[in-house]
């Protein structure tokens, strides 16, 4: 397939992977996945041989040794090199993975309804992994600046602002009631702290 249709497909699983781990610097991750979208074609177009070594399933070797570096830049160089085979095996002539082990293509599916590249199917591709990219990209930036919060870390942190019991005698006392839904926790201690003030235990027992 064309490079631009492999930086949306490593846009999209990456901006997926994202949402899912609520990963924090997603421009960085960005950057780098759909980088390595495109590293098989240029591995190829340094050894002169297309599909060859630079799409063997063997790079993903050296990708994980980074994680011990770097662990988002390794899975941003993992899901841009990923992505990348994934969509040569659904073209026309497959994907070398055991290369230079084996210089057999993998293929998905019969030949007739495979991708061929630079033909309508392909722009057809394109426009459903953009269709895609949109709703998941705003989710993931959503997720990225906080603007969901879990709900029970909200609860905790309504409940440490609500309760300002010290031993000042401007001290003012709050009443409320916490509904946790513990299953089998019960009996259990639940300390609420709040910034330079008291700290506030909570007993959970079977009702």
């Amino acid at each position: 397939m064309r490079f631009y249709t492999h930086i949306a497909g490593a846009l999209l699983l990456y901006i997926t992977f994202a949402y899912l781990t609520d990963y924090s610097n997603l421009i960085f991750g960005i950057f780098f996945a759909c980088w390595f979208s495109i590293f098989p074609d240029l591995m190829d177009k340094l050894t002169g041989k297309h599909r060859g070594f630079g799409h063997s399933i063997f790079w993903l070797v050296p990708f994980l040794l980074v994680g011990f570096l770097n662990l988002g830049i390794a899975a941003a160089m993992i899901i841009g090199f990923i992505s990348h085979i994934f969509l040569d095996i659904l073209t026309t002539h497959g994907c070398p993975l055991l290369y230079p082990l084996r210089t057999k293509d993998f293929v998905c599916f019969n030949k007739k309804r495979r991708i061929k590249t630079g033909t309508n199917q392909e722009k057809s591709a394109l426009s459903f992994i953009l269709f895609l990219i949109v709703p998941f990209l705003i989710l993931a930036i959503l997720t990225n600046i906080g603007y969901w919060d879990n709900p029970s870390e909200q609860s905790l942190a309504f409940a440490s602002q609500s309760n300002t019991i010290n031993d000042s005698p401007n001290a003012v006392k709050n009443n409320f009631n916490l509904n946790f839904d513990v299953d089998d926790d019960t009996n259990k201690n639940i300390t609420v702290k709040k910034v330079d003030e008291n700290t506030t235990t909570i007993l959970i027992n079977d009702v």
